[in-house]
């Protein structure tokens, strides 16, 4: 059997030199070969031509050598095919050289690795790259220890840029081989960025052969890949879950450096507490991610990873292995770690500030400024107590040597300061300073918190600011606030009634509170006892009473009456002696008020959201029903309107119909009258014409100078009366609005009327009177019978004296007994033409008048309505997703729970040093 590497590298013809022939070339040993064997019968020429075909390749003969291999048809046929694909792709015949090895069937492994390194190398030179994967995925899967195919596997992708495959093929080989040179290759992706779009599980049996070939190398890798899946919140947790399970085998040894991976999973743990995460998503791998944390950084620093074990396991019980728990426990006993720095904590109640104003949660700025207040050792926080019938202010001021000011409301911290007096008001939202003492009274009055600068020789002397807190309801709000900054507390007593029911609700919060103060009381205004014994037994009483609230608890009897430096030197041997701390007692008191009061800022944040809830629905609640109210009552003001609009109009036709019968009853009246204007001398042949134009006159004067003038002035009363109607409409809307508006809490509701209308109707009723003319009325000039006849018989007889009397009688019985119904009606009708168009226009009026109101109506039950679904909307998010608001809550803790374990490691140090 032939050989195959001889195949491969074209030296079969090597086969046929011998030695002693070495001086020819080869092209006449395979010619006289050729000769030779021809003579043989029968003969087989084909391994010469073969071999002929190498020669005259390895000439360039290319041409030449194709002969030769054409003619192959033994075993050597595939190998002699692709020859002939390798000498058409040496000619540049690259289509040629394509179907040539494509062509090419043969169960040789060595001959099917070989094309496909030729087509690899010439589907890349004729751009085939899909070809090139193709082939080269071949060579791969059917012999990946093939020399070079896998370093140019490893090449080609990189050259494509293709970093999936390249570190595909990085982790495949690493495992397969356990070659160095893999695992650098793997690590150089990783560091390029390149491993990122991988899951982390996919890495995770690499990771496994790295560790047991090479475990420098392995702590390069996971470094390097952690960083890469650092900032992505999915791929990171899924990382630390395949991390945690690596990790269950490590096992560090003696000698072994392990700072960057402990630093690593440091960063991770820091990272799922502050970034955001819910519990349900890191729970699962928080207490393996400790626990190998801590195995690595036993022999480095175990301090933060036995505290984070700790905390952890205090929150969430019972989720790490106890054995874990108790190396953790006896970690940090036996280490000699430094002492804590209250600034981790300060950092941690601002990052607990930033998130509550975040979440529109604000914790108060007077919460940061006592954290900053407790940083400062160099002085400390005496915090001054009493009921307002103690006084307090006033040994306050007896103290300090300055009138200050009575702080009845607020809260004032007094420190010394060299120069003048200089106040600064501390407010929710940060501070600012006050120009003048006249402001800093009125913000006294207006209950804000003080801090008030002064140069007082007592704070000089005794390195101490006063934080004078009034202890009425109020006041003991702002007491339980300031009381984590106190070094101390001073609670002031009046002589004649000490322990009264203020003092004791004030002591039963403090003692409620279960922060550890010194607590001492100060007994005032012993000026008014008048007898030296009678003072001992008071004082004595009071220690007794003051030992049942604090055990330790000291009296120091106190007189403003007394000389002031007296007074001062008795109260500062008082304070050196009960409340005097050296700096490291103090520096650790500190610490522990610091730790209270951040406990206590993520327990009133907890709490508030509790109540933000509950409040919530209860604010809900009260829209719903102010929106019923509102909506009856819009009801309401319907009918109000037509009642008002009917009231109205009723009024108006009231008087216009008593009006309207006076006409019907004074028309005829006046028009009969005119029979006094006949006599037997009137000229009957035009008497009815003058007649016309005489009752026409007498008409006008009545409606003109009689009547107009009592209708304005009637309707002038109902104009008065409308007014009057009207606003009491007003005033019952302006109770409803204040109504409203207390349901509301603000002024909100606003049902202003338009009495505009009011003087409109003025203006139309004044108009209407100066129009008291009206159209004359064809009274004794139409075409009736009568009138036909008597016009008729005064045109004939008139001008015949004899005939004047009969002509007179006529006359006037006529215009006495006429029928003046059709005159008196247009009359009527002609004077109410334009009051009737104004009673028309009532209706639209009256709904001016109310039409604010209704306006200001919808518009306020549109508000509360969209009020209503928002509110409901956020409390349906509260409850859908309460973990977003009280996780972080908790994560806090555990953080804050870490630094306390912090804190008590290094404190071993520290009280070794006192």
């Amino acid at each position: 059997m032939i050989e195959e590497k001889l195949l491969m590298e074209k030296s079969f013809y090597e086969t046929f030199l011998i030695e002693k022939e070495s001086t020819l070339h080869p092209i006449e040993v395979l010619g006289a070969a050729f000769v030779e064997e021809q003579q043989n019968e029968p003969y087989d020429l084909t391994y010469i031509r073969y071999a002929q075909g190498e020669v005259y390749f390895h000439s360039k003969d290319y041409e030449a050598a194709i002969y030769k291999w054409e003619s192959i048809l033994n075993e050597l046929e595939p190998w002699a095919k692709k020859n002939i694909a390798d000498s058409y792709y040496a000619l540049g015949m690259l289509s040629s050289a394509e179907d040539v090895y494509t062509a090419i069937s043969t169960e040789s492994p060595v001959l099917t690795m070989e094309v496909s390194l030729q087509l690899f190398h010439l589907y890349i030179e004729r751009n085939k790259l899909k070809s090139a994967y193709r082939i080269i995925e071949k060579a791969l899967n059917i012999d990946p220890d093939y020399p070079l195919v896998s370093q140019l596997a490893k090449s080609f992708y990189e050259e494509q840029q293709d970093w999936k495959n390249a570190v595909g093929l990085a982790v495949n080989e690493s495992i397969r081989t356990g070659e160095e040179t893999w695992f650098r290759a793997l690590l150089e992706y990783s560091e390029m960025g390149c491993t990122s779009a991988f899951t982390p599980n996919y890495f995770y049996d690499v990771l496994i052969t790295v560790y047991e070939k090479n475990r420098q190398l392995f702590r390069e890798i996971v470094q390097s890949l952690w960083k890469s899946y650092r900032d992505v919140p999915a791929a990171h947790i899924e990382w630390m879950s395949t991390v945690n399970t690596i990790f269950e085998y490590v096992e560090p040894e003696p000698g072994e450096r392990w700072e960057e991976i402990s630093f690593q999973f440091q960063h991770a743990y820091v990272h799922f507490l502050e970034k955001g995460y819910l519990v349900k998503e890191i729970e699962g791998i928080m207490p393996d991610l400790m626990t190998n944390w801590l195995k690595i950084s036993k022999q480095e620093q175990p301090l933060l990873a036995s505290a984070a074990v700790l905390s952890w396991n205090d929150v969430f019980s019972y989720s790490i292995d106890p054995i874990v728990v108790e190396e953790a426990e006896s970690l940090l006993l036996q280490g000699d770690y430094p002492s804590f720095k209250m600034e981790k904590t300060i950092l941690l109640l601002n990052k607990i500030i930033d998130w509550s104003e975040r979440n529109e949660a604000g914790v108060s700025y007077k919460s940061k400024w006592i954290a900053e207040q407790l940083l400062d050792t160099s002085q400390q926080y005496l915090v001054v107590a009493g009921s307002e019938s103690s006084g307090k202010s006033s040994f306050v001021q007896s103290v300090l040597g300055e009138s200050v000011g009575e702080a009845e409301h607020s809260t004032v911290v007094y420190r010394y300061h060299r120069d003048q007096a200089e106040v600064t008001e501390i407010h929710d939202r940060g501070s600012e300073k006050v120009e003048s003492i006249a402001d800093f009274e009125e913000l006294m009055e207006r209950e804000a918190f003080v801090e008030y600068k002064l140069p007082s020789e007592f704070l000089k002397k005794n390195g101490s600011a006063l934080i004078d807190v009034q202890a009425n309801n109020r006041g003991l709000e702002d007491l339980a606030s300031f009381y984590p900054a106190a070094d101390g507390l001073l609670y002031v007593l009046n002589a004649d009634a000490p322990f009264n029911a203020e003092d004791r609700q004030t002591l039963r919060t403090l003692t409620e509170i279960g922060q550890p103060v010194n607590v001492h009381f100060l007994l005032n205004k012993m000026d008014k006892i008048d007898h030296a014994a009678r003072s001992e037994e008071i004082i004595e009483s009071v220690r007794a009473m003051a030992r049942e609230w604090f055990p330790d608890a000291e009296v120091l009897p106190y007189s403003s009456l007394e000389a002031v430096h007296l007074q001062q030197r008795d109260v500062e041997a008082f304070l050196k002696e009960q409340y005097l701390m050296n700096p490291g007692a103090l520096k650790e008191q500190r610490r522990i008020k610091l730790f209270y009061l951040v406990r206590k800022t993520l327990k009133d944040l907890f709490a508030q959201r509790k109540n933000q809830e509950h409040d919530l629905k209860d604010i809900i609640e009260k829209n719903k029903d102010i929106l019923v109210r509102l909506n009856g009552f819009q009801n309401y003001l319907v009918d109000m309107q037509n009642d008002k609009t009917n009231e109205i109009k009723d009024s108006y036709r009231k008087k216009k119909e008593e009006i309207k019968k006076e006409i019907s009853r004074k028309i005829p009246e006046i028009l009969s009258g005119c029979s006094d204007l006949i006599t037997e001398e009137s000229d009957f042949r035009q008497i009815h014409t003058e007649l016309n134009e005489a009752m026409n006159a007498r008409i006008q004067t009545y409606i003109q100078e009689d009547l107009m003038p009592r209708y304005v002035a009637t309707l002038e009363n109902w104009l008065q009366s409308s007014r009057i109607g009207l606003q009491d409409g007003q005033d019952y809307l302006n109770e409803m609005s204040q109504t409203f508006n207390d349901l509301f809490g603000k002024d909100r509701v606003v049902l202003e009327c338009d009495f505009q209308v009011i003087d409109d109707w003025r203006r139309d009723v004044n108009r209407m009177g100066t129009r008291a003319v009206i159209d004359k009325e064809n009274i004794l000039l139409r075409f009736k019978p009568g009138q036909f006849l008597l016009k008729s018989a005064g045109k004939l007889f008139g001008g015949i004296p004899q005939n004047k009397n009969m002509l007179h009688t006529q006359y006037k019985r006529y215009v006495e007994n006429e029928d003046y119904s059709e005159t008196t009606a247009s009359v009527v009708n002609k004077f109410f033409v334009q009051f009737d168009l104004f009673e028309k226009s009532l209706d639209q009026d009256v709904k001016s008048f109310f039409a604010e109101p209704f306006n200001q109506l919808e518009l306020t039950i549109k508000e509360t309505e969209t009020e209503v679904a928002a509110e409901e909307e956020t409390l349906k998010k509260m409850k859908e997703h309460p973990e977003r608001y009280f996780d972080p809550i908790t994560l806090y803790e555990v953080e804050l729970l870490q630094d306390e374990y912090m804190m008590k490691a290094g404190a071993k140090r520290t009280r070794t040093s006192y």
